[in-house]
C-alpha cells in the first residue's frame, strides 16, 4: 500500500446512513475512462504522487492512503478497464482485491472521465463493475469530470450537458457528478473539498455501499487479522520491552501508540491480501446463484457431484422447488452459501 503523509445483480444490504463528520475516515473506490485520469485525480486529491513514473497503466488494484484536509482518506484504484483487456479470471481477482481493500464497504465509487472525450463507449467501461457489484452500486457512484484546463466550470458544464452520452450516464448515476479542475486544485484545494463534501452528502443519503461479498470479506479479514497478530505476539512483546527501555512517560506512550498503529496497519494489509486470494469461488458461485435464482442454485449444487449434466438437471429441479417452497429455498440457500464460503 502506498502511504501519503499529507496524509447479473445481487441482493444489496445498506448500512443506515451515518452522520458524517470530518473525523470519519473515507474509503473511496476509483474507476476511470483512462489510467491517466485515475492517476491524476489520485495525485491531486492526496496531494502527492503515489504512482511511480513507470506506472502509467493501472492494470492491478492499488490502495493509497493519506491525511487530506485533516481527514483520513483511502483511495482504492481498480484496474483501468479501458486501457487493459484483462482475462475474466484476472479481472475478477483484481476486483476481489478492490473489495478487500475497501471493506467493510466504500463510502463512494468514483468514475473519473474526461469531460472533453465523452462517447457512447463511456458507459460500457462501467459495465464490468456494475456486473460484478450489482446495479445498486450506481446509486453510490459519483461521476468526476476531471480536467486541467483553465476554463470556467459553467462554460464546461454547458457543453457537457449537451452530450447525449453524458446525460445517459448521469441518469444512471442519479445525477451525481462533479467537475474537478486538477490545475486549480494544486493552488487552492477547493476541488478536493468539493469532492469530499459531495461524497459526504451521498453517504448521508444512502449510507456506504455494501453487499454480501463485502460483509463476508470483512468477516474473513478480521479473522485472518487476529491470526496474523497472534503469530507476531513474540515480536510485539520484544518491541514493547525495547521501547520501555528507551523511553518513559509521555514519550513512551507516544511511541507505543505509533507502534500499535503500525502493527494494526500491517496486519490489516496482509489479511486483506490473503482473503482476496481466497474469494474466487465464492464470487463465481454467488454470481451464478443470482443469475439462475436461489432455488435453481440449490439444485445446481445438489447436482454438482454428478457433473455438468447433473448441474443443469439440478438447477431445473431446484428452480421448481424454489417456486413451491419459497422460504425453505431461501433457508437452504443461506445454509449452503455459509457452508460453501466457510470451506473456501
Amino acid at each position: 500500500m502506498a502511504s501519503v503523509k499529507v496524509k447479473p445483480r445481487r441482493r444489496l444490504s445498506l448500512d443506515s446512513p451515518p452522520n458524517m463528520s470530518r473525523e470519519t475516515p473515507l474509503r473511496i473506490l476509483v474507476f476511470g475512462d483512462s489510467s491517466q485520469n485515475q492517476i491524476s485525480l489520485t495525485r491531486s486529491v492526496l496531494g502527492q504522487d503515489v504512482f511511480t513514473r513507470d506506472e502509467v497503466n493501472i492494470s492491478a488494484t492499488k490502495k493509497s492512503s493519506g491525511v487530506v484536509q485533516e481527514r483520513n482518506i483511502t483511495l482504492v484504484n481498480a484496474p483501468n478497464l479501458q486501457d487493459n483487456a484483462l482475462p475474466d479470471s484476472i479481472l475478477h481477482k483484481e476486483l476481489r482485491k478492490a473489495v478487500c481493500f475497501s471493506c467493510p464497504g466504500p463510502h463512494a465509487v468514483l468514475f473519473v472521465v474526461d469531460p472533453f472525450n465523452l462517447t457512447s463507449n463511456t458507459m460500457d467501461i462501467l459495465k464490468p463493475m456494475v456486473h460484478f457489484f450489482g446495479e445498486h452500486v450506481l446509486r453510490h457512484t459519483l461521476i468526476v469530470l476531471y480536467h486541467e484546463r483553465g476554463m470556467r466550470v459553467l462554460s464546461i458544464e454547458g457543453e457537457v450537458k449537451k452530450n447525449k452520452s453524458f446525460r445517459e450516464l448521469a441518469e444512471k448515476c442519479s445525477q451525481n457528478y462533479l467537475f474537478f479542475n486538477g490545475e486549480a486544485n494544486w493552488t487552492e484545494g477547493s476541488q478536493t473539498q468539493a469532492l469530499l463534501t459531495k461524497v459526504d452528502e451521498m453517504v448521508s443519503e444512502h449510507g456506504m455501499f455494501s453487499n454480501m461479498e463485502f460483509k463476508d470479506a470483512e468477516k474473513r479479514i478480521l479473522k485472518e487479522e487476529r491470526f496474523i497478530k497472534k503469530s507476531k505476539e513474540k515480536e510485539i512483546r520484544e518491541t514493547l520491552k525495547a521501547l520501555e527501555n528507551q523511553h518513559s512517560g509521555e514519550a513512551l506512550a507516544s511511541e507505543i501508540l505509533k507502534y500499535e498503529e503500525k502493527i494494526q496497519s500491517e496486519c490489516r494489509e496482509k489479511a486483506e491480501l490473503v482473503v482476496a486470494d481466497k474469494l474466487g469461488f465464492t464470487v463465481r458461485f454467488v454470481d451464478y446463484a443470482v443469475a439462475v435464482g436461489k432455488g435453481a442454485f440449490v439444485g445446481t449444487l445438489l447436482g454438482f457431484a454428478v457433473g455438468y449434466e447433473g448441474m443443469a438437471a439440478g438447477a431445473a429441479i431446484g428452480a421448481g422447488l424454489g417456486a413451491v417452497f419459497g422460504g425453505a429455498a431461501n433457508a437452504a440457500w443461506s445454509y449452503i452459501y455459509k457452508s460453501f464460503t466457510d470451506a473456501h
